[in-house]
């Protein structure tokens, strides 16, 4: 004859040790199933979004700084230095561009790695498209 799920389940607690070893057994599963959601979720697990330099970590003492370019760019590459330029006048100099990253139908945005004494200065010039960049040989 067939049994139905609740009397196999009934048979399989029947005694007190059985209930023990079964009680260990799930607690190790639900252990586990725990653990790996938990190394999977990590912060540290998750990809970035773009990847290239802006895969490393901005050095101490910068921030990272992106502006769209109004107009046509030098050949600009991760790793270059660029003379950042606001009104006519020669802003900072020999600035790490960190990151180049081209999207299609829109303008190139270049992410440079800016000294924290200039950023507000930089980013405010970037949002206004008064910041123009001249690579550093």
């Amino acid at each position: 004859m067939k049994k139905n799920l609740l009397e196999v389940w009934y048979d399989l607690c029947r005694d007190a040790a059985r209930q023990k070893i079964l009680v260990i057994v799930l607690a190790i599963i639900c252990s586990l199933f725990y653990l790996v959601s938990a190394v999977a979720m990590r912060p540290e697990a998750k990809q970035p979004i773009a990847l290239g330099a802006s895969a490393s970590a901005v050095p101490v003492g910068f921030r990272a700084v992106a502006l769209q370019s109004a107009g046509p760019l030098p050949e600009i590459r991760t790793g270059d230095h660029v003379d950042v330029i606001i009104d006519s006048t020669i802003a900072l100099e020999r600035v790490l561009v960190f990151d180049v990253i081209d999207q299609p139908n829109r303008q190139t945005t270049v992410v440079l790695a800016v000294p924290v004494t200039s950023t507000a200065m930089i980013a405010n010039a970037a949002a206004l498209g008064a910041v123009s960049l001249v690579l550093v040989g």
